[in-house]
């Protein structure tokens, strides 16, 4: 009789859950950078050289075989073509400082990935079709504008794209627990396959090992 009840019990919790849909998953910020004082430092120096745009600062801290994309485009000279740091519209300061500014962490061999909403992705969820939002309160609203009404808010939490095919005019459409679709801003979520650079040291000194996007 007992185990009957308990089995009711448990058919009821889940009608419930299934009922307000699933429990947010949620991914808060980590960075472990500062564990390591001299790599802390070195981020620093790293930060203020992309601020200010200093290409040399960045190259000189460039793997010669910094890895740059999955098609065998690698190197120093690659980088210079790719992201043509000098030009005005580089699109290369803003990419850097974004994946640098989100964190990061340290895997077993003592190397550094940035940001953390690549390095410390949860295992088992799907990374092309998830995206987690970078903050708390993030409003999202019925429709893809600032005036529209906001239907519901994420506080670090990973949702479902709506749309893969991506983001539109700066918004992302995404799916809620409860099923709903709503849209936030595009600089407010985060992919695990969104650029996220590498670091490791080598010959005495931290370098870049990666800057790449896409899987």
């Amino acid at each position: 009789m007992r185990t009957a009840a308990r089995f009711v019990l448990v058919l009821c919790l889940l009608g419930v859950a299934t009922a307000h849909g699933a429990p947010p998953l949620r991914l808060e910020p980590v960075d472990q950078a500062a564990t390591v004082p001299e790599f802390f430092s070195f981020r620093a120096r790293l930060q203020a050289a992309v601020a200010r745009h200093d290409t040399a600062a960045v190259l000189a801290v460039l793997s010669p075989a910094v890895k740059l994309s999955f098609g065998g485009d690698d190197g120093v000279e690659a980088f210079k073509a790719m992201w043509r740091p000098d030009a005005p519209d580089s699109g290369l300061w803003d990419t850097l400082a974004t994946a640098l500014a989100l964190g990061g962490s340290f895997d077993a061999q003592g190397r550094f990935a940035a940001p953390y909403t690549y390095s410390r992705w949860p295992s088992g969820i799907d990374v092309f079709s998830h995206v987690v939002a970078v903050g708390r309160g993030v409003r999202v609203r019925a429709a893809a504008d600032e005036a529209a009404a906001v239907i519901g808010q994420l506080d670090f939490e990973i949702v479902g794209l709506a749309d893969l095919t991506g983001e539109r005019n700066g918004w992302t459409a995404v799916k809620l627990p409860s099923g709903q679709v709503g849209h936030v801003r595009s600089t407010l979520v985060r992919s695990p396959l969104d650029f996220r650079v590498g670091f490791a040291k080598k010959d005495g000194r931290w370098q870049i090992d990666y800057f790449i996007a896409g899987d």
